[in-house]
């Protein structure tokens, strides 16, 4: 298969020659990248790899001159370090410069048959990996070792987080691939169909019994925990060897060597793949299932090693790449970011793929669609942000799908002041000029965790994210500040805290409608007494729609208000009544009645021989209604009873002061609760009231410090920290063989205090196995750790000489890890490694977490710039502008018109010759027929995929021979580029062809 080539010729038509393929809409979506910044490898060898180059083309909108022929004819599988340099890098890199791609390039698609292994000597790595970072050795002697940087920066690729010792190139490269040219152009389809989408399918994270392969599973909760803070996606966990989920799912995260995936099973944009040796081995001999049984069964992406990895799950993705794909980030941003050493790696999927991406929206002024422009034309373009939260940093323009100039970048504004209360504990940051996103999360962090003695929160910076752990032992007792500033303060001011009482008045707080349009609120109920929640249509009509009785703050959801146009709300509760007592009855000598009070109000039982001397004898902490019962009432000559309400312990109170502020530290409140000041002590004036007991809130806000508007931004994703699921637990390991008379015993000491035993000792030589066995099922088996503040023995590993299990707590969140263990063993040559403690182990998924989030730009950007046609060649053209959001994210919007440049007398046609209703067969040829107006022509070069397709020099009219398999199936454009002896330039309009199988 042959091609006429010629070399580009220099000057203006570098810029000039090239032509966009992005469709006329007001708007297009891609999330971190798209086909403005994606180079596709093509196997000019095979009619599959160009055929699907063609499909990606087209659906991406991938300008021509993004596309790189090479010629390999070794085969898909294997070829050298040497076979890569030569074929593919050096041709890359070539391309890159030639055509002005160099720093607009992050994303490099592989079209099959194209090898997924490459050798250097004795080591193989992936393909996809050796484009990304370059070939690693993985051993003691690699100059550059196995780390990726880019892993968890949640960086912008293209500025910031381009890997540690690349060398001189760096790209997130993919292959595109399948059992069948329709297979893979099945991928391509999940992958384009899913932008945007926000599927409510959850991701799959399943443990298999394969103890060898399950190892990421120490790694769940975390990912877990960040995407449920996000509040976008949702994922699971779950004990299981089987790859299937009812309704489908939107990934699957596994460990197996051979397994079988259900066709259907993934949504659109889905990523899954298996931790096992050689699920990178996609042609060839290969025991085991490849990551394309995922691909197969739709998933837009999966990964898996082409040479064997051991159990290192630093070689496979880890959890966070669902989290990172719930940010936004595309599908090669999520799994490079998420892999720790990817070089044996090899990825499969469609790069761009972006399920949770959120567009902004873009619209050039009404006169430039097909306008005629000269010389120097002042151009509109307007683009709006989708929320507040994704403000629009920069924008860039591309005249036929080259970079030509950045319209505005606004920067993280020098002086702008951030301000973040963290349970009421102010903290401020002044943003410094030539701040990046990334230096004022990385400088915030490092404020927040300056002030952790007084807030017990720690913070780490990733990125444009700040992850914010409370470090509490007790979170339910972390304190609440309330800031008071001198004038608010006044001369000689005290303060006070109390209780809110059952008839304080409840807040209700709009909120936004959530994803389904339904109507939200955030209500703070200051007591346990049934407080509704109201409807109505009329505002006369009231219905009971929600009934609530935990004191505190409620996120409430009114699922039902899409049904209505208008719909109104209101509170009502009954009046706080102190316990009722009732039914008293002597029965089998005690005394029994009936206590009536409310469910979460505490109530006292008080016993009195005379009516006036009264002793509390019990205590009912979680109110409600019971039946009490005295024991003792038989000894007594006569006896009065009656019950009240208790009344909590009262908050701790404490006050800190400096020259401007004053500090008022509220700590151990268990109700809601309101803080006053006065300066006389008899007229008491509220300053904060607290709804959210045992709760952590995190507020954010700006300021612009030159008084204008800010461009720098501080947004936290829950307003409360987000209490853990995950289930405490701790390690445990046995070494030893066959022993005589070992024993293991382990105490447990419960939250309650109560105080559990369980011991095994052999009596005759078993092995460590056994041994631990037994003594892992007497654990299960105890009653007494079988309720929820107990514990549960799981992950046995029965590695004869090094057995190991887990103990995990039975409630998740950080209270329930508290439960202290004391193991003891004995026994000649038999050895536990078994620390003693909390199961606390996974700490870091136990602290209640929040994130904080920083972006810059504005919400709004209306351009108004100059563009100078006499740069461009005469012609036609497509300019497309590009704004990205002002996150590391980096979503883009575009949108793109053509346009007429007309300074000189200039002009050319091109006509298609033999050619029907544009489409071809790809069998046969056609010509195309480029004429210009003057005969002082020096050049005339045809463009097609791929760039330059042939030219003709010296010539005012040029007749191109075009045969179907130089370009194969596909939609392809023609132009020209016409060059005067003078130096001019003309573009024509660009001619579609479709050629069929």
């Amino acid at each position: 298969m042959g091609r006429s080539l010629c070399a580009t010729p220099p000057g203006r038509i570098l810029l000039g020659c090239l032509a966009a393929l992005a469709a006329f809409a007001p708007f297009d979506l891609h999330a971190g990248g798209s086909g403005l910044n994606t180079a596709i490898v093509v196997n000019q060898a095979s009619s599959n790899s160009c055929e699907l180059a063609n499909y990606y083309c087209q659906q991406r909108h991938v300008p021509p001159q993004n596309v790189l022929y090479i010629n390999w004819t070794g085969g898909n599988t294997l070829w050298t370090s040497n076979d890569l340099q030569i074929t593919l890098v050096t041709p890359l890199l070539n391309m890159l410069a030639a055509r002005q791609l160099t720093n607009q390039i992050d994303f490099v698609v592989l079209s099959m048959d194209i090898p997924f292994q490459t050798s250097d000597g004795s080591a193989i790595n992936g393909t996809t990996s050796a484009l990304f970072y370059g070939l690693r050795l993985g051993n003691a002697v690699d100059p550059f070792g196995s780390t990726n940087s880019y892993a968890a920066s949640e960086g912008v690729f293209s500025q910031d987080s381009p890997p540690a010792g690349a060398p001189g190139y760096s790209f997130l490269t993919t292959m595109i691939t399948g059992d069948s040219l329709a297979q893979a152009e099945q991928l391509v389809n999940q992958g384009v169909a899913s932008d945007g989408t926000f599927p409510q399918q959850p991701v799959i994270l399943a443990k298999s019994s394969d103890t060898a392969r399950n190892v990421r599973y120490t790694y769940f909760d975390n990912a877990i925990f960040n995407v449920n803070i996000l509040g976008i996606s949702s994922i699971l966990r779950t004990n299981t060897d089987s790859v299937w989920w009812p309704g489908g799912c939107m990934g699957y995260e596994t460990g197996l060597a051979d397994f079988a995936v259900p066709q259907g099973i993934f949504t659109p944009g889905a990523i899954a793949d298996s931790l096992t040796s050689y699920g990178g081995i996609i042609f060839g001999s290969n025991s085991q299932t490849n990551e394309l049984a995922f691909i197969d069964a739709g998933a837009a992406g999966s990964y898996g090693t082409v040479s064997e990895p051991q159990d290192d799950t630093q070689k496979f993705p880890n959890p966070q790449v669902y989290f990172y794909q719930a940010r936004g980030f595309n599908l090669a941003e999520s799994y490079y970011q998420s892999i720790n050493a990817p070089y044996l790696g090899l990825i499969v999927g469609e790069p761009l793929a972006a399920p949770f991406a959120q567009p902004g929206y873009g619209q050039w002024g009404t006169n430039v669609a097909n306008a005629a422009l000269n010389g120097t034309t002042n151009l509109i373009v307007n683009f709006g942000a989708h929320d507040r939260n994704r403000p629009l940093q920069q924008v860039d323009l591309f005249v036929d799908g080259i970079y030509y100039t950045t319209l505005t970048n606004v920067s993280p504004g020098n002086g702008d002041l951030l301000s973040l209360n963290l349970n009421g504990y102010p903290i401020t940051y002044t943003v410094p000029g030539n701040a990046t996103l990334s230096s004022v999360a990385t400088n915030l962090a490092a404020s927040i965790n300056a002030a952790a003695a007084a807030t017990q929160i720690s913070a780490a910076a990733y990125g444009d994210r700040i992850q914010l752990k409370s470090t509490a032992t007790n979170p339910e007792a972390a304190p609440f500040y309330v800031p008071v500033s001198a004038i608010e303060a006044g001369s000689g001011a005290t303060y006070e805290v109390n209780y809110l009482s059952g008839s304080f008045p409840p807040q209700m707080t709009p909120g936004s409608p959530n994803r389904s349009g339904a109507y939200t609120m955030n209500v703070g109920i200051p007591s346990a007494l049934p407080y509704v929640i109201l409807a109505s249509t009329n505002l006369s009509e009231w219905q009971p729609i929600f009934t609530n009785g935990v004191p505190g703050m409620l996120n409430f959801t009114d699922w039902d208000s899409t049904n209505y146009p208008a719909r109104f709300y209101q509170m009502s509760w009954p009046e706080l009544q102190p316990p009722q007592v009732s039914a008293p009855e002597i029965l089998a000598g005690a005394f029994q009645m009936q206590v009536t009070g409310v469910s979460g109000e505490a109530w006292a039982v008080q016993v009195s021989t005379d009516l006036a001397n009264w002793i509390s004898i019990f205590t009912n902490q979680a109110g409600g209604t019971m039946n009490f019962v005295d024991t003792n009432a038989a000894y007594l000559p006569c006896e009065f009873y009656r019950a009240y309400l208790v009344t909590p312990p009262a908050p701790a109170l404490s006050v800190s002061s400096n020259a401007n502020l004053t500090l008022v530290r509220v700590s151990n409140a268990s109700l809601p609760y309101t803080v006053g000041v006065s300066t006389n002590a008899g007229q008491w004036t509220p300053l904060a009231t607290n709804f959210s007991i045992g709760k952590i809130q995190a507020t954010a806000s700006s300021v612009a410090g030159n008084g204008g508007s800010p461009s720098t931004f501080l947004s936290a994703s829950q307003p409360q920290f987000m209490a853990s699921q995950a289930f405490g637990m701790q390690s445990y390991m046995v070494i030893s063989n066959f022993v005589t008379n070992a024993w293991i015993q382990f105490t447990f000491t419960k939250t309650n205090g109560e105080v559990v035993t369980i011991a095994i000792t052999n009596q005759s030589p078993e092995s460590s196995v056994a041994l631990t066995s037994q003594f892992y099922n007497a654990i299960n088996a105890s009653p007494a750790l079988q309720g929820g503040d107990g514990v549960e023995a799981a992950d046995f590993d029965p590695i004869p000489g090094l057995s190991s299990f887990n103990l995990y707590a039975r409630s998740p969140g950080l209270g329930p890890a508290q439960l202290q263990v004391q193991p003891r063993s004995g026994g000649k040559q038999f050895y536990m490694f078994a620390p003693q403690g909390t199961l606390t182990e996974n700490l870091s998924n136990l602290e209640p977490r929040n994130h904080l989030y920083v972006t810059a730009g504005a919400s709004r950007l209306a351009l108004t710039f100059p563009l100078a046609t006499t740069n461009l060649a005469d012609g036609y053209h497509e300019l497309t502008a590009v704004a990205y959001e002002g996150s590391d994210v980096r979503t883009e919007t575009q949108t793109t018109v053509p346009v007429e440049v007309q300074n000189t007398s200039l002009s050319a046609t091109l006509d298609l010759l033999d050619v029907t209703n544009s489409v071809v067969p790809v069998d046969s040829s056609f010509q195309v027929k480029v004429t210009a107006n003057t005969n002082n022509v020096s050049l005339i070069t045809l463009y097609s995929t791929g760039g330059a397709f042939a030219a003709v020099t010296n010539e005012s009219t040029a007749t191109f021979q075009v045969a179907g398999t130089n370009l194969w199936a596909g939609q392809h454009p023609f132009y020209a580029i016409v060059q005067s002896a003078s130096g001019l330039q003309y573009r024509t309009q660009t001619q579609w062809i479709t050629i069929t199988p």
